[in-house]
């Protein structure tokens, strides 16, 4: 193609740098993505700050993004120029049982994604698989779609591990899955839907969103907070990823009850209380994501099911990223999600 465009690259611990690159002729069943909207997700910095396994620079992070389709690598896919869409970031083989089944996050091949190990979307342009777009509405905004994992990774986690009608949910964390974890536990029926965590803007979020209590650990004592109810959790989630977090979900969490783990961990997990796991006969679930379930999300989205915009605290121009990045580390309590806006 030739064409230049402006993206932000990652070239080494804590550094993102913005460049101008050239696009590549598009190879069949690829399609140009025109990018309106790209989330910063906590796996981007840690990406960033070389913490992220398996991933090496230079790579334009952003495995979240939303946009209008621009061109197509194959004559008999013209017709989805100009549509407006979001995408799974998951790159597979499209051969192993896996990639068949649309798992695409468990390639048997090795997965690849995009903003991780490939470029991504915090760029003006993108050239992706045509098989991992999916529709937007017109009512959809760019910058929800483009909130990107929150709405997808959540979902699968929700499916995973069977939220049903009456359930007791706790789920431990207030970052902005947790946000959307709560809605959709909610709308799967959930009778008891309680959020846990430290930062005050976000527990109320959760309030707002849904949540029947929000306990902040820092004032607070869980155990106390869930003894109120007279009932055990019968799921636990655990959105943080420390062995303390998973132990309270081991010791919170009724006998014969669902665990997930979600929370993406940046070690090991040590001194786990193994005994509550093995003589509660606790069922333990993980996931990370599920390619299957983007169109059903749009669709949540376009229903005015699930609520993307009020998570969304901070706008920024790709021309901001590096001032962006560093605000976001030094202003935690203030941020709930921030998201890339191009024109």
């Amino acid at each position: 193609m030739g064409k230049t465009y402006l993206a932000a690259v990652w070239h080494s611990k804590g550094e993102v740098r913005l460049e101008e690159k050239t696009l590549r002729d598009l190879k069949p069943g690829e399609v140009l993505l025109r990018v309106k909207a790209a989330g910063i997700c906590g796996t981007d910095l840690h990406l960033i700050e070389g913490k992220y396994p398996g991933c090496f620079p230079p790579v334009v992070p952003g495995h979240e993004f939303s946009g209008i389709i621009e061109a197509t690598g194959d004559v008999s896919d013209e017709w989805l120029v100009g549509k407006r869409v979001g995408a799974d970031s998951y790159v597979g083989c499209g051969e192993c049982v896996f990639c068949l089944q649309k798992e695409r996050q468990l390639c048997e091949k090795g997965v690849r994604e995009l903003g991780v190990h490939l470029d991504g979307g915090w760029a003006e342009y993108l050239i992706l698989p045509k098989e991992n777009i999916y529709f937007l509405a017109d009512s959809v905004l760019f910058e929800e779609a483009g909130a990107g994992c929150i709405l997808n990774c959540t979902m699968a986690a929700i499916e995973k591990i069977g939220v049903c009608a009456g359930d007791f949910v706790l789920i431990l964390g207030d970052g902005p899955s947790s946000l959307i974890m709560i809605q959709l536990a909610k709308l799967k029926g959930a009778e008891i839907a309680v959020v846990t965590g430290h930062r005050d803007k976000r527990l109320g979020l959760a309030a707002e969103l849904g949540a029947d209590k929000t306990i902040n650990t820092h004032t607070e004592d869980i155990e106390s907070c869930i003894e109120k109810y007279g009932r055990e959790p019968d799921v636990v989630i655990d959105a943080v990823g420390r062995s303390e977090t998973l132990n309270q979900a081991l010791r919170l969490v009724r006998k014969k009850g669902r665990i997930h783990l979600f929370g993406l961990p940046e070690g090991s997990l040590a001194g786990l209380e193994m005994e509550h796991f093995i003589f509660k006969e606790i069922f333990l679930t993980s996931s990370t994501g599920n390619p299957a379930l983007w169109q059903t999300s749009a669709m949540y989205l376009a229903k005015g099911w699930l609520q993307v915009k009020p998570l969304i605290s901070h706008r920024v121009k790709l021309e901001e990223i590096v001032s962006a990045i560093d605000f976001i580390k030094t202003n935690s309590k203030e941020i709930v999600k921030a998201v890339i806006v191009n024109e």
